[in-house]
Formats: structure tokens, C-alpha cells, sequence
């Protein structure tokens, strides 16, 4: 008995290994059995659907397309699996090219409509020779161009900043300041002005002047890829006022007083611009009220120089008579 019992875990371990066996032989079988299948399946021949980027060239001299183009071809095809798995798994290639200057001769230039399918043997001579194209979607494009005109415009620096303790931005300025701009007329005519791409500058305590590039506007052309941004910085100081209340829209034959009549301010301002501020640079005022039953009235900032920074007044509201002249 005691002999049987230690035979018990030997009997034990050799089902289990003889069982892992098994498991492992059917487990090479059925990846075996699926690459066979995945195998047959890629050597057949399928119809599908893909899609490829389309770039257009060569636009009519002194036009520009007001309308939008695809940007990509919805392609029918035909083809092995294999064909269509090497497309699948790739990760960049050439977009189809579109010389569209080929297809404006005699045509109206101010809009007309092309039919893709007059495309299919550019697209195919484009195409792996394994696919055979059947259909090009969307069916048509239709063209629609503007004469080219020209504006000049401002620049507009994008600038995003960090300062040092105790500094203050100057001005962030651009050289050239502006740049003439050639493209479609109802682009142009909206166009107030073309922004820089994005500088990122942390901690500045000094000027500093770095190259950034413009931004691209569609079937624009520009006299300038690049500009110099520079950032002048200075050293800070508080300052304070006190500033005489204006009152607006009060009546010919009333009078408003005000209590009080001034507020005391506070701004932070660069040191070279501290002795050139009065004030006579700022307008704080309130409006005559519309209900007469108003106990305050706020006050508003009307006028103040654009150099300065985190202005704070007080107080915000003020008490006030009405009184007839």
C-alpha cells in the first residue's frame, strides 16, 4: 500500500506531461493550418476599396481654386491579396499627381466640372501594376478659380513667452513688418494680416530676436517665407495715479456727482517708459444710469496706454447724486 502511494505523484506528472504534449502538437497544428489558410486567401483575387492622396500641380497662370478639392481618391479596385497587403502595411508613399493646367485648355476658366473617369489611365499608370482600377470616386471635381491679386498685409508675430522676476515684455516686433500676399480674391479680401508659426521662448530677461517661418495660406503666394521676430524686454516698476471720474451720456439740463469723484490706480510699466506716463493718458468714467433707482455705478477704463501692465483701480463703483443745472 504504502509502494502505491508513491507511485501516485509519478502516475500524476506523467499524464500531465504527456497531456502538454498534446496540447503543444495541436497548437503547432492549427498555426500551421492558419497559415495555409491565410496563405490560400492572400493568392485570390478581391474587390475593394482604398484611398490615395491626390496633389495638384500646374493651376492656369494667374488663378487660383476658390473652391475645395478633394484631398484624396476613393479608389475601386481589383486585386490579389497579397497586392492589396503590401498597400495595407505601407506607411508613406507619392500621392497621385493631378496636372490640372492639362485640362483647362478651352475650357472655362471661371468654374467647370471634370469627370474622374477620364482620370483612370493617369491614376492606373500611378498605381502598383498589381492593381487594376476599376472605378475613381468622387465621380467628378468641380473647378472653380479667382484671378490672382495682391495685398499687402501686417505681420503678426506668434509668441509664446516666460519672464524673469521683475521684467516686463517691451514689444515683440517683426522685420518685415509686413508682406504682400498673391492669391484668390476672397481669401485676400478677409485677410487682415498673416501670423508667424509659433516661438516658445522660457525665463527671458534680455531682448532676443529668433527666425520664424509663415504660415501657410491655401494657394497663397508670399514675397517672404520667414521673418526676424524680436522680443524686447525690460526691468519693471510699480507706479500710481490718481485719476480724475468722467461722466458720459448725462443730459444737457442734468449734472452727476460723483463720491467719490477720483480713483487711486496701479500698474506695472517698463522702466524707460515710468517718467513719459501722465495722467492725462488714462480715462476712467461711468455711464448716467438708465434707472434712477441704481445705488452705484461701475466704473469703467476708457482710455489707457498699451505698454502698461495689470492695472488695478479703486474703487469699482461709486455712489452719485443727479441734480438739475
Amino acid at each position: 500500500m504504502q509502494r502505491f502511494k508513491v507511485l501516485i505523484p509519478l502516475i500524476r506528472q506523467f499524464k500531465e506531461k504527456h497531456l502538454n504534449r498534446n496540447i503543444i502538437t495541436y497548437l503547432i497544428c492549427v498555426v500551421i493550418a492558419s497559415i495555409l489558410w491565410f496563405l490560400n486567401a492572400l493568392s485570390k483575387e478581391y474587390s475593394t476599396e482604398i484611398t490615395y492622396p491626390v496633389k495638384y500641380t500646374n493651376f492656369p497662370t494667374g488663378h487660383y481654386p476658390i473652391a475645395d478639392l478633394p484631398t484624396q481618391f476613393r479608389l475601386q479596385v481589383k486585386a490579389k491579396g497579397f497586392a492589396l497587403l503590401r498597400y495595407r502595411i505601407q506607411t508613406s508613399f507619392l500621392p497621385i499627381t493631378f496636372n490640372v493646367g492639362s485640362y483647362c485648355q478651352n475650357k472655362n476658366l471661371a468654374a467647370f466640372t471634370l469627370q474622374t473617369n477620364e482620370l483612370k489611365e493617369k491614376i492606373s499608370s500611378q498605381l502598383n501594376n498589381e492593381i487594376q482600377l476599376q472605378n475613381v470616386f468622387p465621380e467628378e471635381i468641380t473647378f472653380k478659380f479667382s484671378e490672382a491679386e495682391k495685398k499687402k498685409v501686417a505681420i503678426s508675430p506668434t509668441v509664446h513667452y516666460t519672464l524673469k522676476r521683475q521684467y516686463i515684455v517691451d514689444a515683440i516686433t517683426a522685420q518685415p513688418d509686413s508682406v504682400w500676399i498673391e492669391g484668390p480674391a476672397n481669401i485676400l479680401d478677409t485677410l487682415q494680416g498673416i501670423p508667424t508659426t509659433e516661438i516658445q521662448l522660457k525665463n527671458i530677461s534680455k531682448n532676443t530676436t529668433q527666425t520664424a517661418n509663415l504660415v501657410n495660406l491655401p494657394f497663397c503666394q508670399t514675397t517672404e517665407n520667414s521673418v526676424k521676430v524680436e522680443v524686447r524686454v525690460e526691468q519693471f516698476t510699480e507706479a500710481h495715479k490718481t485719476i480724475p471720474l468722467q461722466t458720459l451720456q448725462v443730459p444737457d439740463s442734468l449734472a452727476l456727482r460723483l463720491f467719490p469723484d477720483n480713483i487711486n490706480i496701479s500698474y506695472e510699466v517698463g522702466l524707460s517708459k515710468y517718467d513719459k506716463i501722465t495722467a492725462e493718458d488714462f480715462i476712467f468714467a461711468v455711464d448716467y444710469p438708465q434707472q434712477t433707482n441704481e445705488a452705484y455705478l461701475e466704473i469703467k477704463a476708457v482710455k489707457v496706454p498699451a505698454f502698461i501692465k495689470n492695472l488695478s483701480f479703486t474703487p469699482q463703483k461709486v455712489e452719485y447724486i443727479i441734480e438739475k443745472k
